[in-house]
């Protein structure tokens, strides 16, 4: 930015000294000679970012900084999903469905039946031992997701290098594009420190992929579209840059049904099995130790109808969390459970415990200040209100999964835009209403010191009638980070964002000429107008993914791109005083108009230092604030809010949901904890039952 400011300095003191003619006739034959000359290619270079190729030492320490933050995540999230201590752990077994020939003892007899069974630790132990392509099949809510928080982390601890671990969701794949780019765009996501160029090289996400370094562990392949599925079973058995232990969860049915079209061979299949009834109570009584009583009906219906309908339900680890979460208040009833007038099936019983989860998290939940707890929410949420949200996000998330869209369980604060069909006209009234008033303000300020407060003003408004609602047409662009250095991304030129920036200094040009030609001369005016298109359009050039200070989550990547929307301001505003200051100092006895005051050379300049700054940081701030993601989500929970769709500190409650264990979070993305509690969130309420939004407004 000094370099800029002081050839930007050096091109206004030549004009004055010089005249315009000469000035521009120079840089014309000297960028002549630039582009005829050899170190063109130099230039190219220098502009498109280019970074050296990810390997050896940088791709290794990109490798172990990956590892880290895996850990990091998944031990977080652990936590949250109380699978972290021993007494937490449900007793899952599972048994082998197939072994592949490479696993097969020696001397066992063809498409024998294997007797292969065991703890989950056991099957991580053999796993880790003797790896290979792994699929877990079960039902719903059978353990599979909690397997492979587990697996991950045991991989991670074990330091090796050669297999990072990554798990990932396949619910957020994107048929149209490439299996491999898509692991690569999600790590990259998730992980954005992969992007430092200047640490790990160019390309650290794919790099790592194309070595085989990366062990995907893909969850949810039932949550995509029949023809999806195949194409994910085709992708790990001819795709080279997979490894061939990859691991794989899916629903037993859609699994038999997948690979009766697409087989994968060479492939060990384990089934979780449901937990025995006897686990039920031992698991239950580990944890109301000095409760037994209340639990005291419940014990002795599993133990004396291990078949009936409640044991039946509690042998999925998902529903037997779920009853310790709903009856762990010690006002609660667990005997309720035992109503066959209510709960005559296992199915109503787990119906019951899917809608009774959120509302039991939320009533009464220990509110305060940060103290350390993970699952301490920030505020209070009427668990009626509550519900209402989640019930809306997650009816939008099964939206867009039945209409065949990515990311079906991805809750991306960035595209609620989209997510929850927010029309388009408040991300074009509400910029244009803001940079209207704004401009009019900052006009009657500027052209009032030359005693011409109506025309800037009028002048003011004008600007922002013009620009404003034109930025707000503009598709909302991805969370960013400030970096006041070179890393790029990409290893070249991309039109898009170099047309935005074009754009972005075509209203520095525009407006900052047009200011101080107005007040000045025209040779000032080019000269501030080329300043200030050189700040406006450079300005997104210094946001761009670097490694984070902490761990990637939503909320971070959320205050990352707020704060590169503030260091523009920032930037701006030096670059205005620098502008200002100068105008004020060197320019004021060729000024058009008359100050309405008298001051000294040295107040002037400082006056007009610090009205260059509030006019460019604001114009600036306004211009990056329009296109980023930070805000079209303030629009976007604004107008969500106004309709009772959400509450107005979105980003709180959501946070506080995470917090509590109602939603999980996979790098910058939020998903409710299980794809049946979205599903049963999202489904059509019956006849005549409370609609929480409907309480709240009738509240109101």
């Amino acid at each position: 930015m000094a370099l800029w400011l002081a050839g930007i300095a050096v091109a206004v003191w030549a004009v004055i000294r010089f005249g315009l003619e000469p000035v521009t006739a120079a840089l014309g034959i000297g960028g002549t000679l630039l582009i005829a000359s050899p170190a063109r290619s130099l230039v190219q270079r220098t502009w498109a970012w280019n970074a050296e190729r990810s390997e050896g030492e940088r791709l290794d320490a990109a490798a172990a900084a990956l590892n880290h933050a895996v850990e990091r995540h998944w031990t977080t999230e652990a936590g949250r999903r109380k699978q972290h201590l021993a007494v937490d752990r449900i007793p899952v077994l599972w048994d082998t469905v197939r072994e592949p020939r490479s696993r097969t003892p020696a001397g066992t007899p063809a498409g024998a039946p294997s007797t292969r069974h065991g703890t989950l630790d056991t099957l991580i132990d053999d796993y880790l031992a003797r790896p290979s392509r792994l699929v877990v099949v079960g039902d719903a809510g059978s353990g599979k997701t909690g397997l492979c928080v587990d697996l991950t982390l045991a991989l991670c601890r074990r330091g090796d290098l050669r297999r990072i671990p990554v798990l990932l969701q396949l619910s957020a794949w994107d048929p149209e594009t490439s299996f491999q780019d898509w692991i690569v765009r999600r790590l990259t996501e998730d992980y954005g420190f992969l992007g430092d160029t200047t640490k790990y090289g160019s390309g650290a996400a794919r790099e790592l992929l194309v070595h085989r370094r990366l062990l995907p562990l893909l969850d949810g392949l039932d949550e995509l579209p029949p023809e999806a599925r195949g194409q994910v079973l085709r992708a790990l058995r001819e795709n080279t840059h997979l490894p061939t232990d990859t691991v794989l969860t899916c629903r037993t049915e859609q699994f038999h049904a997948t690979t009766a079209e697409e087989p994968l061979p060479d492939t060990r299949v384990v089934r979780l099995l449901p937990v025995a009834a006897e686990d039920t109570v031992t698991y239950l009584e580990s944890h109301f130790p000095d409760d037994l009583e209340r639990w005291d009906p419940v014990l002795r219906s599993l133990r004396s109808d291990p078949t009936g309908p409640l044991a039946t339900a509690l042998s999925r680890p998902l529903m037997l969390f779920l009853a310790r979460a709903t009856y762990q208040p010690r006002g609660s009833t667990p005997r309720d459970l035992l109503d066959s007038g209510r709960f005559g099936t296992s199915e109503a019983i787990e119906a019951y415990l899917l809608d009774m989860f959120v509302p039991v998290l939320f009533e009464s939940p220990p509110v305060g200040a940060d103290d350390g707890n993970p699952g301490r929410p920030a505020r209070y949420w009427p668990a009626p209100a509550a519900l209402g949200y989640l019930r809306f996000l997650a009816s939008r998330l099964d939206s867009r999964r039945r209409d065949g869209e990515h990311g079906a369980a991805d809750l991306s604060w960035w595209e609620l835009r989209g997510l929850a069909g927010v029309p388009r006209y408040p991300f074009v009234v509400v910029p244009g209403v803001i940079g209207t008033v704004s401009c009019c303000l900052l006009g009657l300020l500027l052209f009032g010191l030359f005693g011409r407060p109506a025309f800037g003003a009028l002048f003011g408004a004008g600007v922002g009638v013009v620009f404003s609602p034109l930025l707000g047409l503009l598709r909302t662009e991805p969370p960013r980070r400030f970096v006041p250095r070179r890393t790029a991304q990409q290893p070249r030129l991309v039109l898009r964002p170099l047309l935005l920036d074009l754009g972005f200094g075509l209203i520095g040009l525009v407006t900052g000429g047009l200011i101080a030609g107005l007040l000045y001369s025209v040779t000032y005016g080019i000269a501030a107008g080329l300043a200030f298109g050189v700040v406006f359009a450079t300005a997104r050039r210094f946001t761009r993914p670097t490694e984070p200070k902490h761990a990637i989550t939503p909320r971070r990547s959320l205050r990352d791109d707020r704060d590169a929307v503030l260091y523009a301001w920032l930037f701006g505003s030096l670059a205005g005083a620098a502008v200002g200051g100068f105008l004020a100092t060197a320019g004021i006895h060729k000024a058009r108009y008359d100050l309405v005051f008298s001051a000294s050379a040295a107040t002037t300049g400082v006056v007009g230092a610090l009205v260059g700054a509030l006019l460019a940081g604001v114009g600036l701030g306004m211009v990056v604030l329009s296109t980023s993601a930070w805000g079209h989500f303030n629009t976007a929970r604004w107008w969500l809010a106004w309709h009772r769709r959400t509450p107005w500190h979105l980003v709180t409650f959501l946070d506080d949901a995470y917090r509590l264990g109602v939603l999980r979070s996979t790098g910058a993305h939020y998903q409710f904890r299980h794809a049946s509690l979205q599903h049963h969130l999202a489904a059509d309420r019956p006849t005549g039952s409370p609609d929480p939004l409907a309480d709240q407004s009738a509240a109101g």
